[in-house]
């Protein structure tokens, strides 16, 4: 049985703004992450996620 884990709306809502974040300035220290609202411990458990958002839009799509 698949265990998935469930997601709630605040760690969905930094996903979303820590991935606009790093599409639109580049990189950022877990400060300027703080500064912009997301919790130490929310990027803890949601930077992995982004990273590999990252990783997969930056993929060359074959045509």
């Amino acid at each position: 049985m698949k265990n998935k884990t469930q997601i709630t709306a605040d760690d969905q809502r930094d996903r979303d703004l820590m991935l606009s974040l790093a599409e639109d300035r580049g990189s950022m220290t877990a400060k300027q992450l703080v500064a912009a609202g997301i919790s130490v411990e929310s990027q803890g458990r949601n930077a992995g996620w982004v990273a590999e958002q990252l990783k997969l839009r930056a993929m060359p799509v074959a045509a």
